[in-house]
């Protein structure tokens, strides 16, 4: 490897090696880091020369773009000026989120120098700047600040964050959607449903419902049902709406014979009695209703429709979205976007409508939601459509070889752009966050080490040829606590398999709980250990075996042996191990109570396997009538109640 390639990868923040799972150096090919240098838009043909400008570029910058501070403590920057402007002659002009405005001297906010150097004839001194007294701190919120002197104007967003606000000790149940069944489903759950179960979950003194990640996936070709690759993360899965709840109905009269034609009849029974989830046949049917529910509402004037109109108004991403399912042209995001106007189509319209009510009808679900928010979007969805600029091309995020994927993962999405994510300030990642936080009192950030690095792999390339990408935690991390705290949302982070100590250094700092899964922590022949007091913990994931088929596995007889040999005695004793513990939240996978042998998800596998298909075997009517079921969680609810008296 040339070692201009490799200094111009340190420039742009590539790691051109890593320490894998089994403690062994890996390093990247030059074929690799000039795949992903050309993906962060780094010219690679004459590296040399990409270097010198890179450099020059980093050593000229008067401030960040983007600069995060703490809300309590020294709350300090760092200025670049060239020789030939002193400080004296500069101004700091802080414009903070409620309109208030600051202008002082430079000269009089430094606090110490940092040093000098020159770069390509270009002499820069550098300066600790504070932005505020000990007395009188920047309350938490985004300001804009500005450097003005002679030949001199830089800007920056500050972003001043608090830690995550902490959630009770509790519990919650898991199910997720796709499973619920009901007697009168269309094949796959509801929000309603949902509503139902979390009105279930609290009458027991639970305080989460946990489920899988509840945005628009395709459906239609291409068709992709994985919840972790969806068209959007902006927008909430269509498929979920219950279309027999909508006033809309009533003044629908098409709606009404088709719900009632013989032919839909038979439909809508087929996918009842379907033991896996047909998700192309149930939303096709739901949208069929959808859509004839759409035209009423827009056939005349209404206060329904007047607040749909308000909902467009408000959000132009789901306008833009809707555009983009019905096959239009999308408009790009941009900072002064909004006030967008109803489309004129009735493709367009019906999906905006589907939007409006899938938010009605999650909103209606409750305040205790454990919801999942997917680190990646599909590569020929919105998100990329509408926000361009902040989607790296040519390359997909994944993992390296580890103990369980030998070969390493590719994941198929196209990783969040960093200097991109800077340049817009992070207007996307910003939405992202305020829309799953809307109605989730708790949020699981998948894959958290991704706020910190992300492995990238060439297009084309095998799992194994790739390289990290390092992202300005401190900002991500920043505008996460900050989202966190303005809706209330606790954060919880899935920090499983091969994680950075200082990825769990910062949660901990953040007061972001970690992810404990009983199932990698325990040990043949030894005792179920504690797991950490900031943390969620439970017995597995949707991605690993149910309890049953672990507790059965060979390697863990010595183990049957001591808590009894039966399955339900030692989920029962794992249960009371986890809700006696100190973790601040517990959640109980509700299909391990009668001992569910199907999993969600088999990583590694195809849909051949009936991933994200899986239905419940039970009904929910008759899981809110099961006894034992309702008992074993009051037990978990008494554990956690004893442990906080």
């Amino acid at each position: 490897m040339s070692g201009e390639l490799e200094t111009l990868a340190q420039l742009y923040e590539v790691e051109t090696a890593y320490v894998n799972a089994s403690g062994e150096v890996r390093e990247a090919t030059a074929d690799v880091l000039a795949a992903v240098l050309s993906a962060l838009g780094a010219p690679v043909t004459d590296p040399a020369s990409a270097a010198r400008e890179e450099r020059l570029r980093q050593h000229t910058q008067v401030i960040e773009p983007v600069c995060a501070l703490p809300a309590a403590g020294t709350q300090a920057i760092e200025v670049g000026l060239p020789r030939s402007v002193h400080p004296r002659d500069c101004w700091l002009v802080l414009e903070a989120e409620d309109a208030e405005t600051r202008r002082t001297r430079l000269m009089a906010a430094i606090q110490r120098p940092l040093g000098s150097a020159r770069v390509e004839g270009r002499s820069m001194d550098r300066y600790e700047v504070h932005l505020s007294s000990p007395v009188d701190l920047l309350p938490a919120g985004y300001h804009e600040l500005r450097v003005e002197g002679p030949g001199i104007e830089a800007s920056a967003m500050v972003v001043v964050a608090p830690r995550c606000p902490l959630p009770a000790r509790g519990w919650g149940a898991f199910l997720p959607v796709q499973a619920m069944r009901t007697r009168t489903d269309w094949g796959v759950g509801s929000y309603p449903a949902l509503r139902e179960t979390s009105r279930w979950v609290s009458r027991l003194g639970g305080d989460l419902l946990g489920t899988l990640p509840l945005y628009p996936a395709y459906y239609e070709e291409p068709v992709e049902i994985s919840p972790y690759l969806p068209v959007t993360r902006l927008g909430w899965n269509e498929l979920y709406v219950d279309p027999t709840e909508l006033p809309e109905l009533e003044a629908s009269s098409e709606a009404r014979d088709l719900l009632a034609s013989d032919a839909f009849t038979d439909a809508l029974a087929a996918v009842r009695r379907n033991a896996l989830v047909d998700y192309s046949a149930s939303m096709a049917l739901v949208r069929q209703v959808l859509d004839a529910l759409a035209r009423a509402l827009f056939a005349t004037p209404s206060p329904r429709r007047r607040e749909l109109e308000d909902f467009a108004r408000a959000r132009p991403e789901m306008v833009a979205y809707a555009r983009f399912r019905a096959g239009e042209r999308v408009e790009t995001s941009t900072p002064s976007s909004g006030g967008a106007a109803v489309p004129d189509g009735d493709r367009a319209r019906s999906h905006l409508y589907a939007q409006w009510v899938a938010e009605r009808q999650l909103a209606a679900a409750g305040g205790n939601l454990l919801l999942d928010l997917p680190i990646g979007v599909h590569p020929s969805g919105f998100d990329p459509s509408f926000e361009p600029t902040v989607f790296a091309l040519g390359v997909e995020g994944g993992a390296p070889p580890d103990a369980f994927f030998a070969r390493g993962q590719r994941w198929s999405f196209r990783p969040l752009h960093p200097r991109g994510l800077r340049e817009q300030r992070y207007r996307h990642v910003v939405a992202v966050l305020r829309h799953a936080m809307r109605h989730a009192s708790v949020l699981r950030l998948d894959h958290v080490m991704g706020l910190y690095r992300l492995y990238w792999v060439p297009a084309g390339a095998d799992a194994t040829e790739g390289a990290y990408v390092r992202y300005r935690d401190d900002e991500l991390r920043a505008i996460v606590a900050l989202e966190a705290q303005r809706s209330g949302t606790a954060i919880v982070g899935e920090d499983l398999g091969t994680v950075p100590d200082e990825v769990r250094l910062g949660m901990h700092d953040d007061r972001m709980l970690r992810t404990w899964v009983l199932q990698f922590e325990a040990s043949a022949g030894a005792p179920p250990p504690d797991p950490p007091e900031l943390s969620l913990a439970s017995i597995g994931t949707h991605d690993l075996p149910r309890f049953v088929t672990y507790w059965e596995a060979p390697m863990h007889a010595s183990w049957r042996q001591a808590l009894g040999g039966d399955a339900r005695r030692g989920l029962r004793a794992s249960l009371d191990h986890l809700a006696a513990g100190p973790a601040r939240l517990l959640l109980v996978d509700v299909e391990d109570l009668w001992l569910e042998r199907v999993p969600h998800n088999r990583p590694g596998t195809g849909p051949e396997t009936g991933n994200w298909r899986h239905r419940a075997a039970r009904t929910l009517e008759e899981i809110f009538e099961d006894e034992e079921v309702a008992t074993a969680l009051q037990r978990i609810d008494a554990l956690r109640q004893e442990e906080d008296g």
